[in-house]
Order: structure tokens, then C-alpha cells, then sequence
């Protein structure tokens, strides 16, 4: 790696048009790389799937967006890959890596999350004696029937230049589980941006709970809507809750519960929105809840608040390690617990202000890109 401008290449198995938690972050930190004057190129080797697995054969082989990001898809064969893990589990073909590194020519190449080893493996093979490589593997704590996956992970953490973990929480997982040395480990979370553009004010005549994420068990959507259901009764003004995210097999189940427990008219489902829908519902919101079972980092916390609402959700992964300030955090599956904060938040305006101002300023005092693209470029540069 000489003196000039530096070219980087992220490793994900999704990318635009699909934008998800991770896919947001690439794009962001790209966003603030190019600030710094010191990156001439930024591309992502990707496929042509959108989560989770969905074939998308009609997405061009290559495209540059409108933030100057390099995209190279990959076709997967056969194109319908069997529904047992996240990352789409068919072949791709090497050479077409390979003709895609030699066309980028990356100084630097950038895996994140740590579910897409073919991508992985090839990119390490054919350019390991040519660029740095630098591993955030998003960590989530694997099922034994996924077991298998520490293995290659903890290989890939020794094949790697430095591995960079989202929080503290996952520095000690990735030590235990994946035995990367704390030494080997650089501490790295992500930036929040606000979505909104909107200076609309939510209505106080229907109070608004949003939660975004795709409508999958591991995001609790069904916990949540039992949470909701049991405040009602004891909420002192109408309310909405905004279920905003693709489907992920649960929305049948959800709309269900709805019906049943006969509240159509207090629960909305949005489907995936695009930036400037999501930046409205925002807006135009009062209580950003979500009960994951698991969060490696939590983007859409971060960028909720960054809208002034304040954040409620349970003792999950790192949440305690992110969410320090503007946010009420209960015990983990602590249903009582998480049925009086929300009525709390609900029937005092008050409090869920002065909360969602804690938010902001949490989120905009801590979480900044240009300061993330600044950490990584001393990495990607040593």
C-alpha cells in the first residue's frame, strides 16, 4: 500500500437496492471516507439477492450510485437457495471475484457481518499477499445447529489483519467464542445519521409507537404487540403502533394477533419503506419500541433518536453497552416491566420529551461518522 488515495472494497452478501441495518452502515461510513480526501475509490463485492435469500437476476452486474459507490453483484446458481441460513448458500463463481478484484484493485478489503464465507474466502485467496484485510464480523451468539460457523469464523479472524468488534460486549464473545486475542481487536461501533427531512409535528390527538425491522422472530415483534395490547387499558390518549419493515415469514402470525385481539385500527403494517417514507413516519412518531432477541449494535435505535424519540426496548446483546442515555431499557423478556414503561411513556408528555431531547443529544454527541471513518482509516492505513 503506497502513498496515494486509498481504494476500498467491502464484502457483503446484500447490498443496494436492498438496505438493511448493515447496508445502511456500509453506505454511511463510504459517505464519510469520501469526506476525508483520502479515499479515491469505494466499491462492495455483493450478490444478487436481497434479504433474506430472495433472487433478483434483473440487478445490473455492476452500478455506481448516486453516493459514488462501485457495486459488483454476483449471480448465485441455482437461484433459489434452500431457507436454512441467511446468507443465500449457492455457488458463485470465483473467477468472477477474481475479475472483479483485478478491476478494482482494492489497497483494502473490508468484510462485514460473518455469515458470508464463500465471499469471504475468495476474496482472502486471490488478493492475500495484495491488500489489507480488515474483519467486523457483527457478532450474534450461534444455536448449536449453526455451531459449525465458529469454526469458520475463527478462522477467518486468523486470516484477517485486524478484527473489529461493534462494542466491548462482542470484544469478550469474539475472545471466548471465536479466540481472537483482545490484542488482535480494535473496538469499532457504528455512526447514526438522521433520516428525517421532515419538520412536521406529531399530532397529540393520536399518539404514535414506531418500531422498525423486518417482521422475523428474532426482531420480537410479536412481544411487542403483546406488550401493546396489555397497556392499552391503561393508556389516557388514542394510539398507534407502526410495524415498519419487510416480511420475514411473520406477518401472517402478527396480523393474526391483531384480529383476534381486536385492535386492526390501533396497529399499522407499513411494509419495507424507502428513506423518505421512513424519515415521515418518524416525524411524525412519539415512542420508537423494539424487543429484539438479539442486537449486535442497533442502528435504528440510534437513528430514532436522532429523530428525539425516545427509546424503549430490554436488555438484549450490547444494548446496554450503546444506549446509555435516552433510553429506557427493562430485563430481558420482562413483559410488567415493559407494560408500565410503555404506559408511562404514553400518558406523560412530560417525561417521554424530555427523554426523546436526552436521545438526541446522546446520539448526536456520540455516534459520528466522520469520527467512525477516522478509526477506520488509521486501521486501514497501518
Amino acid at each position: 500500500m503506497g502513498t496515494d488515495k486509498l481504494k476500498i472494497l467491502f464484502i457483503t452478501p446484500y447490498f443496494r437496492p436492498y438496505i438493511g441495518g448493515i447496508e445502511r452502515a456500509i453506505e454511511e461510513l463510504s459517505h464519510a471516507l469520501f469526506k476525508t480526501g483520502t479515499v479515491a475509490k469505494i466499491g462492495v463485492i455483493t450478490t444478487k439477492y436481497s434479504f433474506p435469500r430472495i433472487p433478483h437476476p434483473e440487478w445490473p452486474d455492476q452500478e455506481i450510485t448516486s453516493r459514488n459507490i462501485s457495486i459488483f453483484r454476483l449471480k448465485g446458481y441455482p437461484r433459489r437457495a434452500l431457507p436454512i441460513y441467511s446468507c443465500p448458500l449457492v455457488w458463485f463463481s470465483p473467477f468472477k471475484i477474481k475479475q472483479y478484484l483485478d478491476t478494482f484493485e482494492p489497497d483494502v478489503i473490508h468484510f462485514v457481518g460473518d455469515g458470508w464465507f464463500w465471499g469471504h474466502f475468495w476474496t482472502w485467496f486471490y488478493f492475500r499477499k495484495r491488500s489489507r484485510f480488515i474483519f467486523t464480523p457483527s457478532y450474534h451468539p450461534l444455536p448449536l445447529r449453526k455451531s459449525w460457523l465458529k469454526v469458520i469464523n475463527s478462522i477467518l479472524s486468523r486470516l484477517v489483519d485486524k478484527v473489529v468488534p461493534l462494542t466491548n460486549t462482542e470484544r469478550a464473545h469474539l475472545q471466548k467464542d471465536y479466540h481472537v486475542p483482545l490484542s488482535k481487536q480494535q473496538v469499532i461501533g457504528w455512526g447514526a445519521s438522521s433520516l428525517s427531512r421532515s419538520t412536521n409535528q406529531p399530532d397529540d390527538r393520536l399518539l404514535k409507537i414506531v418500531s422498525v425491522g423486518r417482521l422475523g422472530k428474532h426482531k420480537g415483534q410479536k412481544w411487542l404487540l403483546d406488550v401493546y395490547r396489555k397497556a392499552i387499558p391503561s393508556f389516557n390518549q388514542p394510539t398507534n403502533l407502526i410495524l415498519v419493515g419487510g416480511d420475514e415469514g411473520q406477518r401472517h402470525i402478527l396480523e393474526k394477533i391483531v384480529v383476534q385481539n381486536n385492535i386492526i385500527d390501533q396497529v399499522t403494517f407499513t411494509g419495507e419503506l424507502e428513506d423518505a417514507e421512513l424519515s415521515e413516519v418518524y416525524s411524525s412518531s412519539d415512542i420508537f419500541a423494539l424487543f429484539s432477541q438479539y442486537e449486535a449494535f442497533g442502528l435504528v435505535f440510534l437513528e430514532a433518536m436522532l429523530n428525539k424519540l425516545p427509546v424503549l426496548t430490554h436488555d438484549v446483546g450490547s444494548i446496554r453497552d450503546i444506549l446509555k442515555s435516552g433510553a429506557i431499557i427493562a430485563p430481558a423478556y420482562d413483559e410488567t416491566s415493559a407494560v408500565t414503561s410503555l404506559i408511562n411513556l404514553v400518558n406523560d408528555k412530560n417525561y417521554r420529551v424530555a427523554l426523546g431531547q436526552q436521545a438526541y443529544n446522546y446520539s448526536r454527541s456520540n455516534f459520528s461518522w466522520s469520527s467512525v471513518a477516522s478509526e477506520y482509516l488509521s486501521i486501514y492505513k497501518s
